[in-house]
């Protein structure tokens, strides 16, 4: 966004310096995103203890999060931390659609796919951080249970691979290689092979990526490999 502003192809930057230090023509700048200006009028409102005693642990306040997908009333939902995946899906969203059971994904095109077995997990940072899943800016898709989570844990690489600035070789060529191997394992050609290597590819992605465009892809892909292995073709050994 910064390069962008300075006329500049939109590629990322190399941290450090983060951009407090040193942003919008090397000047300190501060970056933040729509949903925290959103929470000022509140806390301007009815003052920081009001907004802070919202939420749980260390995620205080409201969250916007948007419902969409197999659910019966779609639509964007503000709401306390804390409240569960399946409260949110069930209470306000109606429940499913299809009135069938899926799975569900939180936190955007890049965030983990969970299991209904895992809709009382609890909306806040911290939770979903320990289950390897992320909040993100709170989009939440249902599935239906049909849904092949191997093509979409595919189309999360493809996507990046799209989007990617072309910065880091982590991110440009990793999410390229990512789609040809999880299309190797579904294929069933040398599949204990490529487990390794899917693996390998997304902690060097995950650790190696200059941004979180890189750095979240692999989230999804072993999300769906955790909780939905046979779509692969993989038995429960084999991903262990």
């Amino acid at each position: 966004m910064l390069e962008s502003l300075e006329g500049k192809r939109g590629m990322v930057r190399a941290k450090p310096p983060i951009p407090a230090l040193e942003g919008l023509f090397g000047k300190p700048t501060v970056a933040n995103n729509v949903l925290t200006l959103g929470s000022v009028p509140m806390i301007l409102a009815d003052g920081p203890e009001a907004f802070a005693a919202l939420g749980v642990g260390r995620s205080r306040g409201t969250q916007v999060f948007q419902l969409g997908g197999n659910v019966a009333r779609g639509g964007i939902v503000e709401t306390a931390f804390g409240i569960t995946l399946g409260e949110l899906v069930e209470g306000y969203g109606g429940g499913t659609r299809s009135g069938r059971p899926g799975a569900g994904r939180a936190g955007g095109p890049l965030g983990a796919y969970l299991p209904t077995s895992r809709f009382d997990l609890p909306m806040d940072y911290e939770a979903f951080a320990a289950a390897d899943a992320v909040v993100g800016h709170g989009g939440v898709v249902v599935f239906i249970d049909t849904v092949d989570m191997a093509g979409q844990a595919r189309f999360a690489m493809e996507f990046c691979a799209a989007e990617s600035c072309g910065k880091c070789t982590p991110c440009r060529i990793g999410a390229v290689l990512g789609v040809e191997v999880i299309d190797r394992i579904v294929a069933g050609q040398n599949r204990a092979a490529d487990l390794k290597l899917l693996g390998d590819l997304c902690r060097l992605m995950t650790e190696g990526s200059l941004c979180a465009m890189g750095g979240l892809t692999p989230l999804p892909v072993q999300s769906a490999l955790t909780h939905f292995p046979g779509d692969f073709g993989v038995t429960t050994e084999e991903r262990r």
